[in-house]
């Protein structure tokens, strides 16, 4: 007798007769990834609303569920961060915000910076899929000893990013519907910074089980390293290319 490590119950053959999981799940690698990408864009009612509700009510212990096996309701990460991804671009770029109000104005007259301000705006999708990698090496580094590998660190915080893209999509109308003021956008923009801050405290709280002191000191020092390779990155980017 096999036991779904879904729902527990046992069963024989090669997919569980209750939820429909595969008998055997094998612990996620770099092939998993590929393999998201190949099935869940193809499966968009393939528990997309159950997964969003899991992230806003439980997303640590959610996302540790999915690690762990229990995968049979949920919306495949990598997958739904594109899509999500792709909504949020078409959604900025079809009410016309312009979220760099403040650096385009200063730096205006920079034609280098204004061709990296145009590369990101242009490319989000692939700006994303670069950020999450550094993001799950900086996490991976400093929560290593809790024994997840790179690839269920990119899992994790693929769920954790579409989860903040679905909160900056929000976003995105309350920008649309107020004035155009330097002031009032720099205030919501900060807002959004500290939500964005909150939830991956939030998150990482739940899926890592840590006090919290040193949960806080470990999420500052992966975010403090996810921002200086990011950095470094687009100084590169700026200054060689």
């Amino acid at each position: 007798m096999i036991i779904c490590k879904n729902c527990h119950n046992r069963f024989q053959g090669n997919y569980c007769n209750r939820c429909g999981q595969k008998s055997t799940v094998k612990r996620i690698h770099r092939g998993f990834i590929f393999n998201d990408l190949q099935l869940g864009l193809f499966n968009i009612d393939s528990g997309l609303f159950f997964t969003i509700r899991e992230l806003f009510t439980r997303p640590g212990y959610a996302i540790k569920d999915y690690i762990v096996g229990k995968r049979v309701r949920y919306f495949m990460p990598v997958s739904m961060l594109i899509l999500l991804s792709t909504i949020y671009s078409f959604l900025y770029h079809y009410l016309e915000i312009d979220l760099f109000f403040q650096s385009t104005n200063k730096f205006g007259d920079d034609e280098k910076y204004m061709q990296l301000v145009q590369s990101l705006d242009g490319n989000y999708v692939y700006y994303i899929l670069m950020s999450l990698h550094i993001f799950s090496f900086s996490s991976w580094l400093l929560f290593r000893k809790k024994g997840f590998n790179f690839s269920e660190h990119f899992v994790l915080n693929s769920y954790a990013a579409s989860q903040r893209l679905i909160f900056h999509t929000i976003t995105l109308s309350i920008l649309y519907v107020v004035p155009e003021e330097p002031q009032i956008r720099q205030l919501i923009t900060r807002i959004q910074l500290i939500v964005d801050i909150s939830l991956i405290v939030w998150c990482y709280f739940q899926f890592f089980n840590l006090k919290i002191i040193p949960l806080l000191v470990r999420t500052a020092l992966s975010l403090l390293l996810s921002y200086i390779i990011l950095t470094i990155s687009i100084a590169i980017f700026y200054y060689v290319i």
